[in-house]
C-alpha cells in the first residue's frame, strides 16, 4: 500500500513577530504587555480630553476663564497643592498641564511598578528563571530584553497619550493659543513616560536584593513619597528640606502644553533612571536567582505567620504590605490634617469661595480637619485603597495560578472551606490596612483638637468599599479563574474613580453616575454615614465570596 507522505511547512511568520510575539524574550514581553500600554495611554488621553473639553467649549471668551482661573488660584494650598505652579492655565494646553498633568504621572505610573517590580524576581519566585537561565541566553541578555519589553510598551503607551492630546487641543480650542502642537504634546508625554518609568526603576533596581514586595513598597514610595513632598513643600520647612529628593520637583519648571520647557531637568531625570535600571540589570546578572537575603533584615512590619489554616496563611502573607499600605496613605492624611488650620483661615478670608463649598457640601464643617479630608482625602485615598485591596488579591489568586492549591486540597479539606477562609483572610488584611490608616488619622486629628471619631469611622466605611471590590474579584476569580480577580477587582476601582472623577464634566446621566459606590456611602469621612449604601458595601463582600466558593466547586483548578 503506497503512502502519500507530504511535507508539512511551518507556519510563517507574521512581519511583527520579532517585536511582539513568542520568538524572543524582548517579543513576548511586549506582547505580555500590550494590552495594558493600551489601557494607560488610552487612560491617560481620556483624563486630557474629558478636561479639556469643558475648558474649550464652557469657557470661550477669555474673560470667563479669568474668572475662573482666579478662583481656583485662591483656593487654599491644601486643595491646590496637587495641582502644582499654575503656568499660562489661561491657554488650553496650560490649564491641561496644571488641572491633570501633574498628578496624571502618579495614577500611570502605579503601571511601571508594579510590572518592573516584578518582572525579575516575580518569576523567579515562580521558578520560571530557572528554566530560562537554563538556556543559551545569559542573565544580562534576559534582563534587558524584559527591561526593552518594557520600555517599548510604555514608549507606545505614551504615544497613544500623546495622539489624545494632541487631538483635543485640535477639536476643542477656543481662543488663540488653545492649539496644542504635536511636538509639545510629545514633549509632556516624554516627562510623563520618565516619571513613571523613574519610580519603576528603583523596584527594578531593588528587586535582586529584596525580592518583590519590599521592591515594590519602595516604588510606592518613591512614586507617592515624591509627588506629595513637591506638593506641599510650602506647608512646612520640614518638608520643604526634602524636595530634593523629589524628582517632580526637579521637573516641575518643563511644561511643554504650557509652552514652557526645561530639558536639563529631564536629561538628570534620565540619568537618573538609567543608573537605576543599570544597577538592576547588573545585580540580576551577578546574583543568585532570586536571592534576596543580602537585605533580609529589612523587613517590612508583620504579623506572626501561620499555617494553621489557609485564613491565618493568607493574613500572615498579606499582612507585611497591609500594614505597609496603611502606613503610606496614613502619612498623606496627615499631611492633609496638617494643613487644616490653615486651610480654615484661607476659606475665611474669602467668603466667595466659602459660600462655594458650602453650597457643594452643605454638611461639611470646614473649620474641622474631618471635613478637610472628606474634601480632599476621600475620592483619592478610595482609590489607593481600592488597588492596595486588588494587589491582595493578587497574592489570594497566587495559589491557584502556582499551583499550590493541588497540594493544600489534597488534604481533608473542601474547595469551598479554603475560598471562604482564605477569602477571609483578605478580608482581614484589609482591615489590618484600614485599622493603620484609622491609627494615624486618630492621631492626627487629635493634634488638631478635632473630633476623632467620626473620620476614623470614615476609614472604616472606606475599608468597607475595598471588601466590596474584593468580593466581586472574588466571585470573578471563582466563577471563572483565580487570575483574573486582581484584574477586574482594579479595573472596577479605575472605572469607579474615572466616573467621580469625569462623570460630571462629560455630563453623564444621573443613572450613569450612580453606578458609583461611594455616591451611596455619604460623606463619612466628616461623619455623614448613608446606612444603605454601607449595607449594600457588606452584602456585595460577602456576597462575592460566597459566590466565589461556590464556583469553586464547580470548575476545575486552573481554568
Amino acid at each position: 500500500m503506497a503512502v502519500d507522505v507530504r511535507s508539512v511547512g511551518a507556519r510563517r511568520a507574521m512581519p511583527w513577530a520579532r517585536v511582539m510575539g513568542l520568538r524572543s524574550i524582548y517579543a513576548k514581553t511586549v506582547r505580555d504587555s500590550r494590552r495594558a500600554a493600551l489601557v494607560v495611554g488610552g487612560l491617560g488621553g481620556l483624563f486630557m480630553l474629558a478636561t479639556g473639553v469643558p475648558y474649550g467649549t464652557e469657557f470661550g471668551s477669555m474673560a470667563l476663564r479669568q474668572q475662573f482661573i482666579a478662583g481656583m488660584t485662591a483656593l487654599p494650598i491644601a486643595l491646590r497643592g496637587l495641582l502644582g505652579e499654575p503656568i499660562h492655565i489661561e491657554t488650553l494646553g496650560g490649564f491641561l498641564s496644571w488641572r491633570v498633568g501633574n498628578s496624571l504621572p502618579v495614577l500611570l505610573g502605579l503601571w511601571s511598578v508594579l510590572a518592573l517590580s516584578g518582572t525579575l524576581a516575580g518569576e523567579a519566585a515562580k521558578g520560571s528563571l530557572d528554566l530560562l537561565a537554563s538556556t543559551p541566553q545569559s542573565r544580562r541578555s534576559i534582563a534587558l530584553q524584559k527591561l526593552g519589553g518594557h520600555m517599548t510598551a510604555l514608549t507606545v503607551a505614551m504615544v497613544l497619550f500623546a495622539v489624545i492630546t494632541w487631538i483635543t487641543g485640535v477639536a476643542f480650542k477656543a481662543l488663540p493659543g488653545d492649539e496644542i502642537p504635536f511636538g509639545a504634546a510629545i514633549g509632556q508625554a516624554v516627562l510623563y513616560g520618565l516619571l513613571m518609568l523613574a519610580a519603576g526603576s528603583l523596584s527594578f533596581a531593588a528587586a535582586p536584593f529584596v525580592g518583590r514586595a519590599r521592591a515594590l513598597a519602595f516604588g510606592l514610595i518613591a512614586l507617592f513619597g515624591g509627588y506629595l513632598i513637591n506638593s506641599y513643600a510650602s506647608l512646612s520647612p520640614a518638608i520643604d528640606a526634602l524636595r530634593p529628593l523629589s524628582w517632580y520637583a526637579w521637573t516641575a519648571g518643563h511644561r511643554p502644553l504650557a509652552g514652557v520647557s526645561d530639558w536639563p531637568s529631564v536629561g538628570l531625570l534620565v540619568v537618573v533612571t538609567a543608573a537605576f535600571l543599570a544597577i538592576g540589570v547588573l545585580a540580576f546578572e551577578r546574583r543568585d536567582i532570586g536571592d534576596s537575603a543580602a537585605l533580609r533584615w529589612l523587613r517590612l512590619p508583620s504579623l506572626p505567620a501561620g499555617v494553621g489554616n489557609p485564613f491565618t496563611r493568607q493574613l500572615s502573607d498579606r499582612a507585611g504590605i497591609a500594614i505597609a499600605w496603611g502606613l503610606g496613605v496614613g502619612l498623606y492624611a496627615i499631611l492633609i490634617i496638617a494643613s487644616a488650620d490653615a486651610f480654615a483661615k484661607s476659606i475665611a478670608s474669602i467668603p466667595q469661595i466659602a459660600a462655594l463649598i458650602k453650597m457643594i457640601y452643605p454638611d461639611i464643617d470646614l473649620s474641622q480637619p474631618s471635613g478637610l479630608l472628606q474634601l480632599t482625602f476621600f475620592a483619592f485615598g478610595s482609590f489607593i485603597l481600592g488597588l492596595a485591596g486588588a494587589s491582595f488579591l493578587g497574592g489570594w489568586a497566587s495559589d491557584e495560578g502556582r499551583r499550590r492549591l493541588d497540594l493544600v486540597l489534597a488534604a481533608p479539606l473542601s474547595r469551598a472551606r479554603w475560598a471562604i477562609q482564605s477569602g477571609l483572610g483578605v478580608f482581614a488584611a484589609i482591615g489590618v490596612m484600614s485599622l493603620v490608616l484609622a491609627a494615624f488619622v486618630g492621631v492626627g486629628v487629635a493634634t488638631q483638637a478635632g473630633d476623632v471619631v467620626e473620620p476614623m469611622l470614615g476609614v472604616g466605611v472606606l475599608g468597607l468599599a475595598t471588601a466590596a471590590f474584593a468580593g466581586i474579584g472574588f466571585a470573578a476569580g471563582g466563577l471563572v479563574r483565580a487570575s483574573l480577580a486582581a484584574p477586574v477587582a482594579a479595573g472596577l476601582v479605575i472605572a469607579t474613580f474615572l466616573l467621580d472623577t469625569l462623570g460630571e464634566a462629560l455630563d453623564l446621566p444621573d443613572a450613569v453616575l450612580d453606578l458609583s459606590l461611594y455616591r451611596h456611602l455619604g460623606q463619612p469621612m466628616a461623619g455623614a454615614f448613608e446606612p444603605v449604601g454601607t449595607v449594600a458595601a457588606a452584602v456585595i463582600a460577602v456576597g462575592g465570596l460566597l459566590v466565589g466558593a461556590w464556583g469553586l466547586r464547580r470548575r476545575d483548578l486552573d481554568r
